[in-house]
């Protein structure tokens, strides 16, 4: 394929070498299209801090050394093809928004000395939601279908912070905080996008029913699935419609018209296929149809096993985009969602951490010889890369898309 112009710029002003720009390969493979070569795209965040020996308590907490160490790990360790954030950091000092309002759960960060190269914690012993909440959300009328979704998240958050809803809390510290992460998220994004360097999605959300799995805690939401599915069914209905409306907003605050759900207790880890179609996805279908009639790329980090669920999405909008995170058989995967979207995954993490460069680079070979055969197909770590992965691994994953990742 001939080369284009304007390929993204390095720290030091040289251009890095590409055949491609970044967005177009992206966008190319994304589309069915055929691209130069397969795109490298890992999730990665503790690594970064790991790799540059910056205490994680520093990491999470502040913004300059969050740039400082993921500026080093990519061009010393990538570049690779798009950057994949989380907001942990961006959300410092309360994380309220990220983990409170985004996943229901109290994040617990470590208090300094011999803890402080623990990752943030997030336990389930004490949770957010409360059971009467499916009830709320389903009886709530107020006009427009993003305020059931805020007011949700708001409640949430109170509780965390242990005070009243009340006109002080939005006003002075949920929009403030809300705010306060969208600036420093599409900050983020345009320091990169000068670089010639684009973001894998303008932003994610949890999805409905996982949100509600983890705010309640595994074992109530798992009684509430025989006590009140019907209502976990509806509420989740009800979100869908604020979160697909949140995620379209976003795609035109941010100029990137990708978008990517959360599903971290969807899998058949958690519920069955048929909990699956009957609870969770009427609301993940939702999400999507919206999107697409919109003309926005649909994504989800599927979690866990879903060898099960596979079979049921393909009736998914076209160009829909699944990771996998080495649960789910990800050459099944290929063969039963066909041509029509798009897998990413899914180098294993103990792969990355324990085994050899070696290893990495056969696995990644077959990754691109079979489920990237036809395109469609974005070379990545199952789920994040872990922050002990040993760096040469992480290199030869994103080498081996440049070098045999080629059409």
């Amino acid at each position: 394929m001939e080369a284009l112009s304007g390929a993204p710029v390095k720290e030091d002003g040289g251009p890095m070498p590409s055949a491609m720009k970044l967005e177009q390969r992206l966008d190319t493979v994304l589309h069915g299209g055929i691209p130069d070569r397969v795109p490298c795209i890992p999730l990665l965040y503790y690594f970064a801090a790991h790799y540059t020996g910056t205490p994680y308590r520093d990491f999470l907490t502040d913004m300059a050394t969050y740039r400082a160490a993921m500026d080093a790990c990519f061009w010393e360790v990538g570049p690779w093809d798009a950057m994949y954030p989380l907001p942990t950091t961006m959300d410092a000092p309360d994380f309220d928004i990220t983990w409170g309002a985004g996943v229901g759960m109290k994040p617990a960060l470590a208090a300094g000395g011999d803890g402080d190269e623990l990752v943030m914690q997030l336990p389930e012993t004490e949770t957010l939601m409360e059971a009467g909440d499916y009830a709320c959300i389903i009886a709530n009328r107020f006009p427009g279908k993003i305020q059931p979704l805020l007011r949700f998240m708001g409640e949430l958050v109170a509780r965390l912070s242990e005070v009243e809803a009340d006109t002080g809390f939005w006003a002075g510290r949920f929009v403030p905080h809300l705010f306060r992460l969208a600036a420093r998220w599409v900050f983020e994004l345009e320091r990169w996008r000068v670089r010639g360097v684009p973001f894998f999605i303008t932003f994610s959300l949890e999805a409905p029913f996982d949100t509600f799995s983890m705010a309640r805690g595994l074992m109530e939401f798992s009684m509430d699935l025989h006590r009140r599915g019907e209502e976990i069914r509806e509420a989740s209905l009800r979100l869908s419609r604020g979160v697909a409306l949140a995620a379209r907003l976003s795609c035109a605050a941010t100029r990137t018209r990708r978008f990517l759900l959360l599903v971290h207790r969807s899998s058949n880890d958690f519920i069955s296929s048929v909990q699956f179609e009957r609870y969770a996805y009427p609301a993940l279908k939702h999400i999507a149809g919206y999107l697409d009639s919109h003309g926005i790329l649909f994504g989800m980090h599927c979690d866990g096993n879903w060898d099960l669920n596979l079979e049921l999405m393909t009736d998914l909008p076209a160009d829909t985009y699944f990771q996998f995170d080495g649960s789910t058989d990800i050459f099944r995967a290929r063969r039963v969602l066909g041509g029509r979207y798009t897998i990413m995954g899914d180098v294993p993490p103990d792969m990355l951490t324990i085994g050899s460069q070696s290893e990495v680079e056969e696995y990644c070979r077959r990754l691109i010889r079979e489920v990237g055969r036809e395109g469609r197909f974005i070379l990545s770590s199952g789920c994040e890369v872990p922050s002990n992965a040993r760096p040469e691994n992480v290199r030869a994953m994103i080498g081996t898309a440049k070098s045999h990742g080629r059409y």
